[in-house]
């Protein structure tokens, strides 16, 4: 397994592609059942297990155009970043991403794993173009993308049921060139 660091970041901050079935950590199941970690996320609507996670963790990694990554700080385990739907024609990929340990929350762990994620996708993987989406209440969410770079590009309305209302949709993208001017 490659350790993967941002120029001048704490070599304690790390991303690491996940490469075994050993990184279905307890603490993992704990986060995706978690529902202030999974409040703006599709995983809030089932129950998640060890085994769950290791039959979606099997499938992504048959998965050629899905890359996943844990995220560390120090040694722990602390967050999940995926690069999905990399479309090696058109040159994109969807950027998604989760701090699923609360107390790193608000402390820009989320923004320092996106634009690793980012520049793996621009430099290993080739793509030109990264989208992302959030609920539009989910505030922290936006946070981290604008920080990274993205731009607000499209809204759609009611998209998503959220309890017992409908919330929007918000895209956002990133493309490499607009990446590399922001550094």
């Amino acid at each position: 397994s490659k350790y993967l660091n941002k120029a001048g970041i704490d070599s304690n901050f790390k991303l690491l592609k996940i490469v075994t079935k050993a990184i279905v950590s307890n603490a993992w199941v704990k986060w995706i059942n978690d529902s202030d970690v999974t409040r703006y996320s599709e995983q809030r609507l089932r129950k998640h297990t060890k085994s769950t996670q290791l039959k979606f963790l099997r499938n992504k990694l048959k998965d050629k155009n899905s890359k996943l990554f844990a995220i560390y700080l120090k040694n722990q385990h602390i967050g999940i970043l995926e690069l999905s739907k990399i479309d090696n024609y058109h040159k994109f990929c969807q950027l998604i991403f989760f701090i699923g340990e609360k107390k790193y929350w608000r402390k820009g762990f989320g923004t320092l794993a996106v634009n690793m994620g980012l520049k793996l996708a621009f430099n290993k993987y080739s793509v030109t173009k990264v989208f992302a989406d959030t609920y539009g209440p989910n505030l922290a969410g936006r946070n981290v993308f604008l920080k990274s770079g993205f731009k607000i590009e499209g809204k759609l309305k009611n998209f998503f049921k959220l309890s017992s209302k409908r919330v929007d949709k918000i895209l956002y993208g990133i493309d490499k060139k607009k990446f590399f001017q922001k550094k």
